[in-house]
């Protein structure tokens, strides 16, 4: 286990206790933002339509200021400040749901935190990929990985608490400043920039131009995947109609996202071993497989079994996918980079929840969940074309 930290210094630390703190807030109130929706909404068919518009929509306004941000961090030569006010205005707004009485309060605080997260990204995973080797990258983006599932499985159980001690959901809203402000401190006392030894970019391009082919074709295939990757909201949604009862739901989430703490930093440095794109498609082509399964489970056994399955598909993707960017830029170029790569992942969003909000509503979630199965093979099709980068050097 010794050896899974070697190489990995305080900023990564830091930084993923960052990632900690605040997935313990998010995940406060995520397993009850359906809840949330249906009791404003007044009907469950608008609440899912309403869900999938508020995630995608939330995401894709704030896709552009991630480029914008990225590219910030490369010019001024300081990753550190973005990070912390993005970080500082989620933590602002997140506690504002205790006061939303309709769809259009939801949606703005949803964005505004959406805001918060596209002002931050960016720099934080140049900033980490800055902080370590190449290769100990993986490791690195595995650790912050597996912090922030951490957090995502601590938060519902202490809302769970919160609740049954007495607590309103919109109350639990208000308990988020807690976490938030824990995140703010430990950027301002443990975060440090790393030093740039290469001159900034001369002028903001939102253009692919500066890149390799095979980082153009890698921010495609990665687009089109997360046109598959809908909101976990909907798992939300749809274990209470498998028959979880809801009081469970937080708990079962609770569980979900330990398991895909458990695995994330040994899933990250298996990509220090092996090609990453190998790793990734293996992730991959689980979420293509779990997506299935969800289609044709309606018991409460079964999904619980393909959830498991389907923790291990973050592990295995999300944290590697950020060292594959690493690997394939220069370090001047590295924010920049991670902003393009966060702008295709967020301008995909949009269409991704909208469209199975729309089916989901329409012809059922089987329909839905085979769709996004479906597009992910694609997607699994298209990586095979994205060859192994030599690692840029920090």
């Amino acid at each position: 286990m010794k050896s899974l930290f070697r190489g990995l210094n305080r900023n990564v630390f830091a930084l993923g206790a960052t990632s900690f703190f605040t997935d313990f807030a998010s995940e406060m109130v995520f397993p009850l933002m359906p809840t949330l929706l249906k009791e404003i909404a007044g009907d469950e068919k608008k609440a899912k339509a309403a869900l999938g518009l508020v995630e995608g929509t939330a995401d894709s306004l704030a896709a552009l200021l991630r480029i914008v941000s990225g590219w910030l961090s490369d010019r001024v030569g300081k990753r550190k400040p973005l990070v912390f006010w993005g970080y500082a205005l989620s933590a602002a707004v997140r506690p504002l749901y205790w006061a939303a009485t309709a769809v259009g309060h939801v949606l703005a605080i949803r964005v505004a935190d959406r805001i918060g997260k596209g002002t931050r990204l960016a720099a934080r995973d140049a900033l980490i990929a800055d902080s370590c080797q190449p290769e100990v990258r993986g490791a690195a983006f595995g650790l912050q990985n597996g912090m922030d599932n951490l957090g995502a499985a601590i938060g519902p159980l202490v809302a769970t608490a919160l609740i049954v001690g007495g607590l309103s959901l919109r109350g639990v809203f208000l308990w988020t400043a807690v976490p938030g402000a824990l995140v703010l401190l430990t950027i301002a006392f443990f975060v440090r920039d790393v030093p740039r030894k290469d001159g900034p970019p001369a002028k903001l391009n939102l253009s692919l131009a500066p890149f390799t082919g095979r980082f153009r074709w890698f921010v495609a295939t990665v687009f089109v995947f997360t046109l598959a990757n809908s909101t976990d909201a909907f798992l939300v949604m749809r274990m209470t109609e498998v028959g979880i009862p809801l009081k469970w739901v937080p708990i079962v989430w609770a569980g979900f996202s330990a398991l895909r703490a458990l695995v994330a930093l040994p899933g990250g440095a298996l990509s220090d071993r092996f090609p990453r794109p190998w790793v990734v498609l293996a992730g991959w082509l689980i979420y293509a497989a779990t997506y299935a399964g969800f289609a044709f489970t309606s018991t409460v056994l079964p999904f619980l079994g393909l959830l498991a399955a389907y923790s291990t598909f973050s592990a295995l993707a999300t944290s590697n996918l950020r060292a594959i960017v690493s690997d394939q830029v220069p370090a001047h170029l590295r924010g920049t980079a991670f902003g393009i790569f966060y702008f295709a992942i967020g301008i995909a969003a949009l269409p991704a929840s909208v469209a199975f909000g729309a089916v989901n509503a329409r012809w059922g979630a089987p329909a839905a969940f085979l769709m996004d199965a479906a597009i992910a093979l694609v997607a699994c099709l298209m990586l095979l074309g994205v060859p192994r980068a030599v690692p840029a050097k920090v």
